[in-house]
């Protein structure tokens, strides 16, 4: 049916008229009772069209039909580049987008005329001059705004193109996956400081697999520099950005030719491929921002304080204004990366505190904070003799399902530091049968106890607290607990024996074992040849990290550009390890010297 509707005449039949009613009285009755509303039905349809359903999405983006002069010219000698499209574009922050080698005093003046694009040039250019312009993703379709995205239109001045080329790969520094989006920059001004405040000469973008060719090189030495740039200005002005940089200057080469084999799975036709050109592997990583800072500070519970820092605390002080405390005040538990802290104050004798908090003199802080928690409960509907309830000293073990490794310690967390404890109180049986394990504290303020016994497989164990075997500092008891569980045995479990080779003995290595979703299950620190065996495995896959500890701190460190300073390096072992119950797999792996594959 046509969109725009014409005005419809309708015309009765002959036989309906007052004129042929005498001859033809049963027509008019049969024309009125059922063919008149299905015409005014079909009619009404008509006259009231529903709207078009559509199709789906555009996310196609806009192809370039022609270029005058074509892409890669050389003796360009006119003053305006027209580029045509398939669709209709316009230009999107191009200001900011838009990079050209070498650069411009001024930038092009962009029109556009029907479908195509025009770039006019408000200087006269160089002669014997390649110039690139790299358009990032401003060039965009006007209906769903898909984007050309890494475009780039080059020419020669002169009767030679530059023809130079380097490529190499953007790999994420901790977890060897690739980058994909971010920019590769060559400079040709060369000094350390350079990606802070100058646009590039040159710039590509990395691809899915996070390669990257940069062509249409003119020689010379350059400093290459890596840049996911969150604001696209291609600057390294943001300390969230993340980067890599070469450790030496970079000299592109001409690229050799080699054909391609075409895929027998995918019927691709040969195309050339680049051989023996320059590639460098870059390891992106974001810097560490040295500075200490207060991230938060929260109560937790009465009386109880959170504490959040941006890095891990060396040196706390912390010091009491209203009211004036001294002494022994509070007590400070860290958690195990020591930049979050738990004060615990047990009679601080107000309803607020006003206090300082400070870390190695970066952070000094004053604080003001309700000790107790907001009351819910409006005044009026209070109960008058409400009676304080006091509530027992809660705690967590780390038995999961009731199940626990022969060799692993069972470990009790107190919501509260410990002040008296009476492990006589503490009853360990198997069968009835008592037992006799060790017990000892984690930690200076005694939040965390070990529990440790040489338990056989396939058994099961009961642990009994008994009431009041704990008091806390704020004067919190137990109530009375059983702990009950079994240790897992090696027919339902797997075990790994991995045998290690190291490079040197100038690193540290450290040896993590990766559940699901690359989860740490296990980590060992190494540094010479030995042999690790991870025990009592649930069935799955695993996979084997490694950490290159250089400087021998027991963590991976970040890299820092100023410093020419490289983050650690990372492998994976090359195969994920699939355990299955009853299962003792045995893997041997000389560790490659760092940077090899």
């Amino acid at each position: 049916m046509a969109p725009a509707m014409q005005p419809v005449t309708l015309k009765i039949p002959i036989f309906a008229t007052a004129n042929h009613n005498m001859n033809y009285p049963g027509l008019n009755t049969i024309f009125i009772n059922r063919l008149l509303p299905a015409v005014l039905i079909a009619l009404a349809s008509c006259a009231n069209p529903m709207s078009p359903t559509g199709g789906p999405k555009d996310t196609t983006p806009p192809t370039i039909i022609e270029a005058e002069p074509a892409n890669q010219s050389v003796n360009f000698n006119s003053d305006r580049v027209t580029i045509t499209f398939n669709e209709f574009v316009t230009l999107k922050e191009v200001a900011s987008q838009l990079v050209v080698s070498p650069p411009m005093a001024e930038q092009p003046e962009f029109t556009s005329r029907g479908k195509s694009l025009i770039m006019k040039f408000k200087e006269p250019l160089r002669s014997n001059t390649t110039y690139n312009f790299f358009f990032g993703n401003s060039i965009v379709d006007i209906t769903e705004s898909n984007s050309l995205a890494g475009f780039q239109y080059t020419f020669s001045t002169g009767p030679i193109l530059d023809s130079l080329t380097l490529g190499g790969k953007l790999l994420s520094s901790f977890t060897n996956q690739p980058v994909k989006g971010a920019f590769v920059m060559l400079y040709d001004t060369i000094y350390d400081s350079i990606p802070y405040k100058t646009r590039p000469y040159y710039l590509a973008r990395t691809g899915e697999t996070g390669e990257f060719n940069l062509n249409n090189l003119r020689d010379g030495k350059y400093l290459m520099f890596a840049l996911t740039d969150i604001n696209a200005d291609y600057i390294y002005n943001l300390p969230t950005e993340e980067i890599a940089f070469a450790d030496s200057l970079v000299r592109p080469l001409a690229p050799e030719i080699k054909a391609k084999e075409p895929d027998s799975l995918s019927n691709d036709t040969i195309k050339p491929a680049f051989k023996g050109n320059p590639w460098y592997n870059l390891r992106q990583f974001k810097e560490s921002d040295s500075i200490q800072k207060l991230i938060k500070v929260s109560l937790a519970r009465e009386n109880v304080l959170s504490i959040v820092f941006k890095y891990p605390v060396k040196n706390l002080r912390l010091s009491a204004l209203e009211p004036l405390l001294t002494g022994e005040w509070n007590i400070t538990g860290y958690n195990r990366s020591r930049d979050t802290l738990t004060v615990w104050l047990p009679s601080p004798g107000a309803d607020s505190l006003n206090f300082i908090v400070a870390d190695s003199g970066y952070t000094n802080d004053t604080i003001e904070m309700a000790l107790k928690p907001r009351d819910k409960t409006p005044g009026r509907n209070k109960p008058e003799d409400q009676v304080q309830v006091v509530p027992p000293l809660s705690f967590k073990h780390n038995i999961i399902s009731s199940r626990i490794k022969p060799d692993k310690t069972v470990i009790l967390s107190f919501a509260e530091p410990i002040i008296k404890y009476d492990f006589n109180k503490i009853i360990l049986k198997h069968d009835s049968i008592p037992l006799v394990p060790e017990f000892s504290f984690e930690d200076s303020i005694k939040t965390r106890l070990k529990i440790s016994y040489p338990w056989k497989e396939g058994l099961t164990y009961l642990i009994r607290i008994n009431d009041s075997t704990f008091t806390s500092a704020f004067n919190h008891f137990n109530d009375s607990t059983d702990i009950k569980f079994s240790t897992l045995t090696e027919t339902e479990t797997c075990n790994l024996k991995f045998i290690v080779s190291i490079p040197d003995t100038v690193s540290d290595y450290i040896i993590q074992l990766l559940g699901d979703k690359e989860k740490i299950l296990d980590q060992r620190i190494v540094s010479n040849d030995t042999t690790l065996e991870f025990r009592y495995l649930t069935t799955g896959k695993y996979k084997i990290k490694v950490i290159y500890d250089k400087n021998r701190n027991g963590q991976w460190d970040t890299g820092n550009y100023l410093k020419q300073r490289q983050p650690e390096y990372v492998i994976y072992h090359p195969k994920e390890l699939e355990m299955r119950a009853n299962w003792t797999v045995e893997e041997e792996w000389a560790i490659p010297v760092p940077g090899n594959k």
